[in-house]
């Protein structure tokens, strides 16, 4: 018996020796099983860290994530899980006012975002207006899967299982850039991330992907999940800097145009916009969607004085028959 016991002893403390890394498994379904894992493959990822951002902030909604995932994970509410990494990813880059997801849900509704990936133009008006939004990002998860390959049998002793496997995890994701003004797709990109660890140890299994704790970050399918949400937010970077910053007209009163972006927004003082009259929409006769509205050059307003979220500006070339509504833009 003596030696038994000692035999058991020898083995975890072993086990623990190795310098561990936790694993989440969310595979399993039944009781909580032994899987810490080591010597990742893929090396461990670095929090992103992005540069200091110092221009105007563009505001952009972030649906929840539709989930095309098939077998154990397509139950899941994987949908919700990216949706809230990739607005809080989005809003540390510093470049991003990400308007609240309840906000948008009010507006455009979950079975709107359904198949086919477009938004009614109407819908998407109405999140320009409302909330003051230029762009809607919608996403798809179309893989989320992790393989394991050996350890399958492993050393069981008193409840414990001990043995080497290898988890190799891949994560896609596919998103669109949908115009407010016309409730048309500007941009589209699939985003990929693959992780793979081994390794031996002792952890916790659980059912369900919570994305926000750290031992799932650590996990080969966290690192991929991560690496894909990575490349959503570079993709967005990239083209969000062709879309140029616009606000809009709130009132026009003793020469001084009042603005709705502010301190908030990163407006400063001295900026000047280019000012647009906005006339009639240009709607397509055959589909009926809007391709745009009619714009009208104005002139200059430059800003003088800025509040937390709106701002004061006076015509400096031209600009003086202004309305509620018009166009401000950073072209």
């Amino acid at each position: 018996m003596f030696k038994k016991y000692t035999c058991i002893l020898v083995i975890l403390l072993l086990a623990f020796t190795v310098e561990f890394t936790y694993a989440y498994d969310p595979l399993a379904e039944e009781e909580k099983e032994s899987t810490v894992e080591r010597k990742p493959a893929t090396p461990q990822p670095v929090e992103p860290v992005y540069q200091p951002y110092y221009g105007p902030k563009k505001r952009i909604a972030v649906t929840k994530f539709e989930n095309k995932v098939r077998g154990v994970y397509g139950n899941w509410s994987l949908g919700e899980g990216f949706g809230e990494m990739l607005t809080t990813e989005l809003m540390k880059t510093g470049r991003f006012i990400v308007v609240e997801r309840q906000a948008l849900q009010d507006i455009v509704g979950e079975q709107e975002l359904g198949q086919t990936g477009l938004v009614r133009q109407e819908s998407a008006a109405k999140v320009g207006e409302l909330l003051g939004a230029q762009i809607i990002v919608r996403g798809v998860v179309s893989e989320f899967d992790m393989a394991e390959s050996g350890g399958g049998g492993g050393i069981g002793i008193a409840g414990f299982r001990l043995g080497a496997k290898t988890s190799n995890a891949h994560v896609a994701v596919d998103i669109r850039l949908i115009d407010t003004n016309t409730g048309q797709v500007l941009y589209s990109h699939n985003a990929a991330g693959h992780a793979e660890a081994s390794g031996v140890g002792v952890g916790v299994a659980k059912r369900q992907v919570d994305f926000h704790a750290e031992g799932f970050k650590k996990t080969p399918l966290g690192q991929a999940t991560r690496e894909a949400i990575s490349d959503c937010v570079n993709f967005i970077i990239s083209r969000m800097e062709s879309v140029p910053f616009s606000a809009k007209v709130i009132k026009v009163t003793g020469g001084n145009v009042y603005i709705n972006a502010g301190t908030n927004l990163n407006i400063k003082p001295g900026m000047v916009f280019n000012a647009y009259s906005v006339g009639e929409a240009i709607v397509d006769p055959d589909t009926n969607l809007v391709l745009g509205q009619e714009e009208k050059m104005m002139g200059l307003v430059e800003v003088k004085t800025v509040e937390d979220k709106f701002s004061i500006g006076y015509p400096k070339s031209g600009a003086t028959m202004l309305k509620k509504g018009d166009v401000l833009r950073l072209d």
